[in-house]
């Protein structure tokens, strides 16, 4: 049995002193974006929770891309950063497989964003969610065929549907959302979909898929949640 905690939304400035010890549950931790906007607040923050976990999952999220007119530059410089920290995988473009269990992750881009003045922000945005949204239809297919694969957990640093707002959407005009390509999961091998970029806390089972998050969000006591695969 793996077991995962859930992490998000920390919103780290330069001043704030992240300090995990002492409260992992599990053997794995999924971090499900907007941790920081700073590189080296972000890089610190992977560092310390590399000292804690087995695995740190981690897919970007809106704050990591804060200058979408970058995001590619950013893209390289996250991956370059994970890549040389020990037991630190950054999920853009990249499965990991564990006991027969997939972890699928991408921003996704679905109402976690502002509008922009910038017409060209606008458009790179919407872009840049087709793409993830592109990703996650063709590799969700894929891991179909996997018969060692058994189960999946996907991962967003977006509210997967508007539902999961409970009428608290963001007034974003936004289409597909991210969990639309579940009807790729002919062989319902997803399980869970764990999530950030939301204030509040949500723990659902919805046509036999366990919706979670865990955002802390500014909140003066925070602890992990814990999932099980």
């Amino acid at each position: 049995m793996l077991s995962f905690d859930i992490i998000s939304d920390l919103h780290l400035t330069t001043t704030d002193q992240f300090d995990w010890s002492g409260k992992p549950t599990g053997l794995f931790c999924l971090l499900a974006g907007n941790i920081s906007s700073n590189i080296f607040v972000l890089q610190r923050t992977l560092k310390h929770l590399s000292t804690l976990y087995h695995g740190v999952f981690f897919i970007d999220g809106v704050l990591e891309n804060i200058d979408i007119d970058n995001r590619n530059h950013r893209i390289d410089e996250l991956s370059k950063m994970c890549s040389e920290i020990p037991k630190v995988v950054f999920l853009h473009n990249n499965v990991v497989v564990l006991e027969g269990t997939a972890i699928l992750a991408i921003n996704g881009w679905y109402k976690n964003h502002d509008s922009h003045d910038s017409i060209s922000s606008d458009f790179q945005i919407k872009s840049h969610r087709y793409e993830d949204l592109a990703y996650l239809e063709k590799t969700l297919e894929k891991l179909q065929l996997h018969v060692d694969i058994k189960k999946i957990i996907l991962m967003s640093s977006c509210v997967p549907n508007e539902n999961l707002y409970f009428g608290q959407s963001p007034k974003v005009k936004d289409d597909i959302p991210p969990n639309h390509f579940l009807y790729k999961d002919t062989e319902h091998k997803v399980k869970t979909w764990v999530f950030g970029g939301h204030d509040k806390f949500i723990d659902l089972v919805e046509n036999d898929i366990r919706y979670i998050n865990n955002p802390c969000d500014n909140k003066n006591l925070y602890y992990p949640k814990r999932i099980e695969s």
